[in-house]
């Protein structure tokens, strides 16, 4: 069976190509068209030449599609938007806009080389779709830092991170990108609980999860880190 979908993204109609048949998604993909392979409910066949997969036609929504479209096209897919913020996946032309600060991790190093942040994108969005994300500020484009979920634990609560850049810090952004990342997880996730963890000694982190609504659960690595939970279900 071969399905099409036309996806408008920024203006622009794509033509996208579902199907179970190898044939019609290796001619739909020569001729410049947007794959997605059709597994059907029991998992059947293979499709190397697809990297995205549904196993049911009501997976393929217009919200799936549209990220679909926005990776393969090379534009970020939005997280969401605030008054002033907006909330999106990174892409190879942020690179020249994250400083790199004195206390970046080697997790960060990802966000300054080419080839790191672009197999980020492909794994980490790609793949696992979530990630830590770009704060742009819609103002002028301006990327302010970093916010998104950076793991689950054993019983599938994501993990809250956050980083605002120096210059930007103590005008409310962080809050703001963070209340969006909390709507995103109540959007995708439903009810599901929301933790984060962060050094003891961040005054400034810990007060803006206070504000969140977390609260202290315990610590962590001899009481250096500090892990909070959101009080009660992110709802």
């Amino acid at each position: 069976m071969v399905w099409e979908r036309d996806v408008t993204v920024e203006n622009v109609c794509c033509r996208v190509v579902i199907s179970d048949e190898e044939d019609a998604l290796l001619a739909a993909k020569a001729a410049g068209r947007v794959i997605v392979g059709y597994l059907g409910e029991n998992g059947n066949g293979s499709f190397p030449m697809a990297h995205y997969l549904v196993e049911t036609m009501e997976a393929a929504n217009e919200r799936y599609l549209e990220r679909v479209v926005r990776r393969e096209r090379g534009l970020p897919w939005i997280i969401g938007e605030s008054m002033r913020l907006r909330l999106r996946e990174f892409t190879l032309g942020d690179i020249g806009q994250i400083p790199v600060e004195p206390g970046d991790r080697k997790a960060d190093r990802v966000f300054h080389d080419q080839e790191k942040l672009a197999a980020y994108i492909k794994s980490q969005y790609g793949f696992l779709e979530y990630g830590l994300w770009a704060v742009e500020r819609k103002e002028d484009g301006r990327i302010l830092g970093k916010a998104g979920l950076t793991g689950f634990d054993a019983e599938g609560r994501p993990e809250l991170g956050y980083h605002i850049f120096a210059p930007h810090r103590r005008q409310g952004y962080g809050e703001e990108a963070c209340r969006i990342v909390l709507d995103y997880v109540r959007g995708e996730y439903g009810p599901v609980g929301v933790f984060a963890v962060t050094e003891a000694s961040n005054e400034a982190s810990v007060g803006l999860l206070q504000k969140l609504g977390f609260r202290f659960r315990g610590s962590e690595c001899n009481g250096v880190r500090h892990r909070y939970a959101l009080a009660g279900p992110c709802c």
